[in-house]
């Protein structure tokens, strides 16, 4: 579960019920506890319109023949675009526009993510009628047609039909929950496998449980057509419901040289999702949010881009840190430091900077063509326009307010943006040389 989903605490039922009165009628008293029928139909309709009408302020009516969503899933995916969009501030593109691909009869996912950012406005595409009435009416109820735009496509249309029809629209980000089964065999063969009775209704229409291929085939359609698309989006998402869904999705990223990429899972419960983004851009997500611990995928993980070499001597001279690494990196020529206060976002953060360089002058590669190019006299080579590589150093301490005193102190390397990793990975390692030759050329450590 996200550590940002309200719902890692289980609501009181019947506080709950006191806000909203429809659920009253669907708690179960058990002495001093208070439930409802999770398998019930109208039990699980009253408790998600509860959840948003109190949490979010949603009035949400849920067509009795489409798919009932589960709350808190949605919101640890809508938490996580969150935390991509947040990485990515720094580009000041605001406000910002995303997708929702299938946004079925509920719109949920526009609903919730503008609830929670005024910022953020959304197009919402479908292919069934029904489900694109029943949206738009959703919206309306809410008061937000002016920032959920709802779009009518058709399955021969392209995914991201929108951008198609108007060659000038961008967006930060797409969203999609595609249907996880390819035919109602599928949906049967799925059921008996389950070991255990599922622990809530399903209420799922064919339109939103069934594609052509099933969810693997949709999402890496979508990676196919964002290649046409390119950089017109920031970043691509997805939720799949499968592992062998998620091999599969990585797999036709890995085979179209898209290297950056990201895959976290949901853990909600019994439970499993998964999610993939892609960018054609060059900004670069921590490793905190484009790679999960998750042991059985960390084949699947992308490169890390946050490195972190540890100092344990150090950890007990915060001001002695701070001043080894601004001096390794004021002696690299031509890049930009900006010292940052980082503390206010990591409460264990030390000293920190960003840095910013043009190109490679600090490998012994790089200093013997400058000196060779000095030497020869020959035309001045002009510098590139943007640059390079930016990243963010910063010392991490121990966090003593959980007893991890002894957890030592760690320099960290965050590549925000570029395109060459052996440029960062270059960089990261020789300010971390740097800094250790000082430590060791300082008696007092």
């Amino acid at each position: 579960m996200h550590p940002r989903n309200s719902y890692r605490v289980p609501p009181d039922f019947r506080e709950l019920a006191k806000t909203y009165p429809p659920l009253k009628p669907c708690l179960i008293f058990q002495g001093d506890s208070v439930s409802i029928d999770f398998k019930n139909e109208v039990s699980q309709r009253r408790l998600t319109e509860a959840l948003l009408y109190r949490d979010f302020g949603i009035a949400l009516e849920i067509p009795l023949n489409r798919l009932l969503r589960n709350i808190l899933d949605r919101l640890n995916y809508v938490l996580w675009i969150q935390d991509i969009i947040q990485a990515t501030q720094f580009l000041e593109r605001s406000p910002i526009r995303g997708m929702d691909i299938g946004t079925g009869s509920s719109a949920i996912y526009p609903l919730l993510s503008c609830k929670l950012d005024p910022h953020w406005s959304f197009i919402a595409t479908d292919v069934d009628a029904f489900s694109l009435q029943s949206a738009r009416s959703n919206v309306e109820k809410n008061g937000l047609l002016e920032r959920i735009q709802v779009f009518a496509t058709s399955p021969d249309a392209p995914i991201f039909a929108p951008l198609h029809a108007d060659p000038k629209t961008s967006i930060a980000f797409t969203m999609c929950n595609p249907p996880f089964y390819s035919s109602r065999e599928d949906v049967a063969a799925s059921a008996e496998a389950k070991e255990f009775e599922p622990s809530a209704v399903c209420t799922g229409a064919d339109v939103e449980m069934i594609t052509p291929g099933g969810e693997s085939v949709f999402v890496r359609r979508m990676v196919d057509e964002s290649l046409q698309i390119g950089t017109r989006c920031w970043w691509y998402t997805s939720m799949l419901g499968k592992m062998a869904s998620l091999t599969e999705v990585i797999s036709s990223l890995q085979g179209h040289a898209i290297n950056n990429y990201g895959v976290t899972e949901f853990v909600q419960g019994t439970t499993r999702r998964w999610a993939v983004v892609w960018s054609f851009g060059d900004v670069r997500l921590p490793d905190s949010i484009a790679r999960t611990t998750a042991p059985q995928l960390q084949s699947l993980m992308p490169p890390r881009n946050t490195l972190r070499q540890p100092f344990h001597a150090l950890s007990q001279n915060p001001s002695r840190l701070a001043e080894l690494l601004a001096a390794a990196l004021a002696a690299v020529e031509g890049v930009r430091v900006v010292p940052l206060d980082m503390h206010m976002h990591t409460p264990n953060a030390g000293a920190a900077f960003t840095v910013s360089a043009v190109k490679n002058t600090w490998s012994r590669g790089a200093r013997r063509r400058h000196k060779h190019a000095a030497e020869s006299k020959g035309p001045a080579v002009p510098e590139p326009a943007a640059p390079g590589l930016v990243c963010r150093m910063q010392w991490i301490l121990p966090d003593v307010s959980h007893g991890q005193e002894g957890s030592g102190t760690f320099l960290e390397c965050q590549w925000v943006l570029g395109k060459d990793r052996q440029l960062f990975e270059g960089f990261a390692s020789h300010i971390s040389r740097k800094v250790s030759e000082g430590v060791s050329a300082d008696p007092s450590d």
